[in-house]
């Protein structure tokens, strides 16, 4: 059905880049987790080439932000240290993928 297709395209449907993601911690970490608008906002300039328009919306960067913050394993009950772990965990990770590709 038409509601059951839209229900579908809600969403990014690839995963974001480790740039991306890095600047979202970064964003996130200047503005906080309750300021989407905010995060949206910085990180626009920041995307992949070609993607949508609304691939950095407020509900898409949340939704993002949440997915980092479960992927990590810092106690959940400690909003700096877990995001202090996906900082950390993102900048090691683009920085060990740009030396490889140098």
């Amino acid at each position: 059905s038409v509601a059951e297709h839209k229900i579908l395209n809600v969403g990014p449907t690839e995963p974001w880049s480790v740039r991306e993601k890095l600047c979202l911690a970064s964003s996130v970490m200047r503005s906080g987790d309750q300021n989407w608008v905010s995060v949206s906002r910085a990180i626009k300039p920041f995307s992949e080439p070609g993607r949508p328009p609304d691939w950095f919306s407020q509900k898409h960067c949340a939704s993002q932000y949440s997915e980092l913050l479960e992927a990590t394993e810092a106690p959940k009950s400690v909003f700096q240290h877990r995001h202090t772990s996906i900082c950390i965990n993102a900048m090691i990770f683009f920085f060990c993928n740009h030396e490889q590709n140098n």
